[in-house]
């Protein structure tokens, strides 16, 4: 079992092993989609409801599942339920679709919830693993709202100014303040640079509260022994 894997199945996914705060897990939607708190809900929603179904299929289908090929049945389920999710929004939530772009349907390739799938769902009953799913579908959704509602204030000065994306609407009828993209109070949030400095700052603040509250973010380490020297006696034969 590798490091990924360890720290992947301890507890508190929600806050003090958060996937993306304290796992670092699924960063490229977190860093891309994160510019206003309507697309950080938008994706942090539709990726709850995916590691939902996808865990819960897994957890039931685990008996039938062919351990050589499990990863390619875990991929297969994960795509299912993104390509269901994506055609929603295409019907019901068509502005927010185009919005979000390629990142919705990439999160059958989000890394915490495959790691979900592989370390728990796969290997547990349907309860534990909806449970498991749940909490790290939302920690993943606080994380990329926390985010978003940061990056927001910084660019243009507001908080959900455009939550209008939320609500199903046509492409005909929606009328959403598209505005937004051309007022910059604060352009290096903005950036690329500016969005990981904003997260490592975020990642900061979360270290040094868990201090406060004499809580850390992850188990206690296992205490190293000491490698003892081995005393070999004897004479070594010569073939």
């Amino acid at each position: 079992m590798n490091d990924l894997e360890i720290q992947a199945q301890r507890k508190g996914m929600v806050w003090e092993n958060n996937p993306v705060l304290v796992q670092l897990l699924g960063l490229s939607p977190v860093l891309a989609v994160s510019s206003t708190l309507a697309y950080g809900i938008g994706l942090g929603v539709a990726t709850f409801f995916i590691c939902i179904l996808s865990c819960l299929t897994a957890s039931v289908l685990r008996g039938i599942i062919s351990q050589k090929w499990r990863l390619v049945w875990y991929m297969l389920i994960l795509a299912s339920y993104t390509t269901l999710v994506e055609t929603i929004g295409q019907l019901y939530f068509y502005p927010l679709f185009l919005r979000l772009g390629i990142y919705l349907p990439l999160i059958c390739c989000n890394v915490a919830i495959l790691i979900r799938i592989e370390t728990v769902a796969g290997q547990s009953p349907w309860p534990v693993a909806t449970l498991d799913a749940a909490k790290t579908g939302f920690g993943f959704l606080i994380a990329l709202c926390l985010l978003a509602f940061c990056r927001e204030l910084l660019i243009s000065g507001t908080i959900f100014a455009n939550w209008q994306l939320l609500f199903p609407a046509s492409s005909e009828l929606s009328t959403v303040a598209s505005d937004l993209d051309d007022v910059h109070f604060f352009r290096f949030a903005n950036t690329q640079a500016g969005v990981l400095l904003l997260l490592g700052l975020l990642i900061a603040l979360l270290n040094s509260l868990t201090l406060l509250t004499n809580n850390t973010p992850f188990d206690e380490s296992e205490k190293i022994i000491p490698a003892t020297r081995a005393r070999v006696t004897g004479r070594l034969s010569k073939e």
